[in-house]
């Protein structure tokens, strides 16, 4: 692949993160509002919503496949370009056609709606699955050996960014269902997210002329098995898979719990994510700065200490949920916040670790699989267990509380898992600026 010979600057790193706040507003606008919509305010069960909505996930293996072809195969000198951009847009196109879908489903109540909306959110996974893991690839590619922690540091506190901006937004866009507001709020989300994910990486990767014939390059059993042969590979994909479970069983029904235990609005509902959004913004820049400032301050125990923050998180929402205590659910998402930041910087570091550039792309579709795929699993597990809890006991409050205490147990069992990998990690860089340094000097 051919080492960069071309610095990542601060500003260019926004740049390309910029990407993500497009990607955390379609995200909220499915996971946070349309979800919600569907499960309070129509009524529907939370479990098909949930299936629907975790397409992507149980789709995933398919990224792994899109980033061993973007490695070997271009298309005019670009390998990653043409799965960014082909792939974001069937995105805003399936996003449009949920909105009219379901406001036809919530109109006529005609059950064949929801094969629309079941081929939007085929059409929105394909497209995820094809630029997910190939623009991770393309920030590994642009930057140096020695920044790629940063790069995709930085990358990752911006979706977190969009994050906390897609709560405030849509709070303001729809602070109470209905049928002419679910469709401006869609509308104006694409048309923001569509403009982001095409000027955010427009002349960021530099075509190449250089590839092999095609009888030469490797295919993708070859490719993959090379990888999977790896211990390290193999027990670190355990730890992607079990983490990513623990920290988003709750992703399809947090806003849901809000709506159900305490009755509160989708406006108030909407917000959950600018409390724990901002926080893990702050969580992530804490540990990007750590990282260059502390010494012996490595990805591991960044990691390490957003694990067990998430573990308090979700022993306190659990006792939230037993005891009806309202007034403890914005301070323990501000605490959620924090926790996910500093797991969220610390796992995409070590994934960069153990990648390698000849085989980047599969590298990443092999995280962006495990990561999609069990956080999917975990989405609808949640789901299903607040499901079955409603059914049994008929409290909607015990049955989320159970499904927050478990959450706390997976990501137990994850740090354990991390405890057992081998890493070699060096802690000097050759930027010895600290982010917000280089933000200061550099805006």
């Amino acid at each position: 692949m051919g080492e960069p010979t071309e610095s990542l600057s601060i500003r260019a790193n926004i740049k390309i993160g910029s990407f993500h706040i497009g990607s955390a507003l379609t995200d909220i606008l499915g996971s946070g509002v349309w979800n919600r919509i569907m499960i309070a305010d129509l009524g529907y069960p939370a479990t098909p919503v949930s299936l629907l909505l975790a397409l992507n996930y149980f789709l995933s293996p398919l990224s792994v496949w899109v980033g061993q072809r973007s490695d070997h195969t271009n298309w005019r000198g670009y390998r990653r370009l043409p799965w960014v951009w082909g792939g974001r847009s069937l995105m805003a196109i399936g996003f449009l056609l949920l909105a009219f879908n379901t406001i036809e489903l919530a109109e006529s109540d005609n059950k064949l709606w929801w094969l629309g909306i079941a081929a939007s959110l085929f059409m929105v996974s394909v497209g995820y699955l094809c630029s997910g893991s190939t623009y991770t690839t393309l920030i590994y590619d642009r930057a140096p050996a020695m920044q790629r922690g940063r790069a995709v540091g930085v990358v990752w506190t911006m979706l977190l960014m969009g994050f906390a901006f897609a709560g405030v937004l849509f709070a303001r866009l729809l602070p109470e269902y209905s049928v002419g507001g679910l469709a401006t709020l869609f509308v104006t989300t694409i048309a923001i997210a569509s403009a982001l994910w095409f000027f955010s990486v427009l002349g960021e990767e530099r075509p190449r002329y250089d590839m092999p014939p095609a009888e030469e390059r490797p295919n993708f059993k070859t490719d993959f098995q090379a990888i999977w042969s790896k211990p390290t590979t193999r027990l670190f994909f355990l730890y992607i898979a079990l983490s990513f479970m623990g920290a988003f069983a709750q992703d399809q029904i947090l806003e849901p719990f809000g709506g159900q235990v305490f009755d509160l609005s989708t406006g108030e509902t909407s917000r959950f994510a600018a409390y724990w959004g901002t926080t893990a913004l702050l969580g992530s820049v804490f540990a990007l700065v750590a990282r260059r400032r502390l010494s012996g301050m490595t990805y591991q125990r960044i990691n390490r200490y957003g694990i067990a923050i998430l573990v308090i998180t979700f022993g306190l929402l659990a006792l939230t949920a037993f005891t009806h205590a309202e007034a403890m659910i914005r301070p323990t998402l501000l605490l959620f916040g924090a926790g996910l930041g500093l797991w969220n910087i610390g796992s995409w570091g070590l994934m960069v670790m153990v990648s390698s550039d000849e085989q980047a792309g599969t590298y990443f579709g092999l995280w962006t699989m495990a990561s999609l795929l069990f956080r999917g699993g975990g989405s609808v597990i949640g789901a299903a267990i607040r499901d079955i809890g409603v059914l049994l006991s008929a409290t909607p409050a015990f049955s989320y509380g159970i499904v927050f205490a478990l959450e706390g147990v997976v990501m137990v069992v994850a740090l354990s898992i991390l405890n057992r990998v081998p890493f070699a990690e060096t802690h000097a860089e050759p930027d010895h600026e600290s982010l917000l340094v280089a933000i200061g000097a550099e805006g």
